[in-house]
């Protein structure tokens, strides 16, 4: 047994509604003493204690023997409540004690009681996490609907029938009747010089005369440029030296052996279900060389753009002013810069430095990236590669958040919005395994219009690779001659 205080003994007996504990509980103190030092006690005791108040360092209580049954203090008081107390009836006390309605309304565990007696509404439940969504940030745009919601909306829309060329600006109106004519009828997809080679490939239904292009040898001179081309099996060097065929014969004869094997490659990529990147390394950029890199010096550059990360402040943004998240796309075709354009290009720049009297890095960069190969290089093609299992809507969305960041490139120097012309129609290519689709991204002055679709070429056949290798020559010679053209237009304007 042990001594409880006068004060304990004068409070358990206005609770305990007359219940009368002995005489021989009371200790030797005064009662009025003894009954401030515990009160004050008690003050202390009841301030919101933290997580760890139980194990905190306090005054040593007297030993508290546990009753017949083995039960101590009333867990529900906590680690510094008084202990369980039973008057001479054998009645407990615990019950008055919990229950007592003058308890300090800051008690922890009146909080948590009345939290778990009064959860909160769904309604209210709703609003608080709403509340805490609101405050982050996720990416706005997921699909191409989002997409109309920019500052300079992009939509995406299909040509009508046999009417394509009619929604094209001028600058891009005979290109796509070029391409047209190469994808539709497949007129001069094939060189002059390898007539045999593919009459044998398709013994069984040989070509028309009209797929075949104007030999070189009949070419008037001043469209004759020296060509360079750097696959020759050994055998074919041998064979060619012993026939004495001409340069040109040689080069289209090696460029269709490069063509076998594109094919075969793009072939064992899609049976392997190689990664985006093998496809990359192994068809699309050797196309690509094919295509660009057989002149020297080349007119059109291509770069693997997959590291060129779009500059935060020219990411284009919602109605609301928040940036979308960034998209990188897999390569770019830019014009080969004289020196002379170079020159007017860095000139331009520094004078904007000048002028604006600080410097940043997006203030060095012609695109919308400061990755170091495009940094000097106006990029006037992007192509997004997909592989199976990819979306291909994923694919447009890369493509038109890049050309959206360009458009805003393009209007920091000036060269967008309503008091000037409209940017340049860009073309744009999406792969997706073997097949190569076209776009076209067309300036409406408060909108991109990005319209397609044309199905350019495939690369798991040598009739696809060569309709493929025909439109990109044309889009090459549009990049050499009206893109070229707009650069030069535009920088130089800048500077005078």
């Amino acid at each position: 047994m042990f001594k409880v205080p006068g004060a304990v003994y004068s409070w358990l007996s206005q609770v305990g509604n007359d219940r009368r504990i002995d005489s021989e509980y009371q200790d030797d103190d005064g009662v009025e003493a003894t009954t401030a030092r515990l009160r004050k006690k008690r003050r202390l005791e009841m301030a919101t204690p933290s997580a760890s108040a139980g194990r905190s360092s306090s005054p040593k209580k007297r030993k508290i023997n546990t009753n017949n049954d083995g039960d101590s203090a009333d867990p529900g008081l906590g680690n510094n409540s008084q202990p369980a107390l039973s008057d001479r009836s054998g009645h407990s006390t615990v019950t008055t004690l919990s229950m007592r309605t003058t308890l300090p309304p800051s008690l922890p565990s009146l909080r948590d009681l009345a939290a778990s007696t009064n959860p909160p509404s769904p309604a209210s439940d709703r609003q608080e996490r709403s509340s805490r969504g609101s405050r982050r940030s996720a990416s706005p745009v997921k699909n191409l609907v989002g997409l109309k919601r920019l500052e300079k909306p992009v939509y995406f829309d299909s040509f009508p029938e046999d009417a394509g060329a009619g929604q094209l600006p001028d600058d891009m109106r005979q290109l796509y009747s070029n391409i047209y004519d190469a994808i539709e009828y497949k007129t001069g997809i094939y060189p002059a010089e390898i007539r045999t080679e593919i009459e044998e490939v398709n013994h069984s239904h040989p070509p028309p005369p009209w797929v075949f292009k104007q030999s070189r040898a009949h070419a008037s001179e001043q469209t004759q440029e020296e060509r360079y081309f750097d696959y020759f099996p050994l055998s074919f060097l041998c064979s060619s030296i012993a026939e004495d065929i001409t340069v040109e014969a040689a080069i289209a004869r090696a460029e269709f052996y490069k063509v076998c094997h594109i094919r075969d490659a793009a072939r064992e990529c899609l049976t392997l279900r190689r990664s985006e990147a093998a496809w990359n390394s192994k068809v699309h950029e050797p196309l690509l060389d094919l295509a660009f890199s057989t002149r020297r010096p080349p007119s059109v550059l291509f770069e693997n753009a997959t590291a060129a990360r779009i500059l935060p402040c020219f990411l284009p943004a919602l109605g609301s002013g928040e940036a979308v998240d960034g998209k990188l796309v897999d390569f770019t075709l830019m014009p080969n810069l004289s020196p002379e354009l170079d020159a007017s290009i860095q000139d331009m720049l520094s004078q904007l430095i000048q002028k604006k009297g600080s410097t940043t890095v997006a203030d060095l960069c012609i695109n919308q990236t400061e990755y170091s190969p495009l940094l000097r290089y106006p990029v006037a093609v992007s192509i997004e590669t997909k592989v199976a299992g990819a979306s291909l809507e994923e694919g447009q969305l890369q493509l038109a958040i890049w050309t959206a960041a360009w458009h805003k490139r393009m209007e920091k120097f000036g060269f967008s919005g309503r008091n000037v012309p409209p940017l340049p129609t860009l073309p744009l290519i999406l792969t997706h395994d073997h097949k190569w689709e076209l776009y076209f991204a067309v300036d409406r002055v408060d909108k991109i219009e990005i319209l397609g679709t044309m199905q350019i070429g495939m690369t798991d056949h040598l009739q696809g690779i060569y309709q493929l290798l025909t439109v990109l020559g044309q889009i090459g010679a549009w990049i050499d001659t009206t893109f070229r053209t707009w650069v030069v237009n535009s920088f130089h304007t800048q500077n005078t």
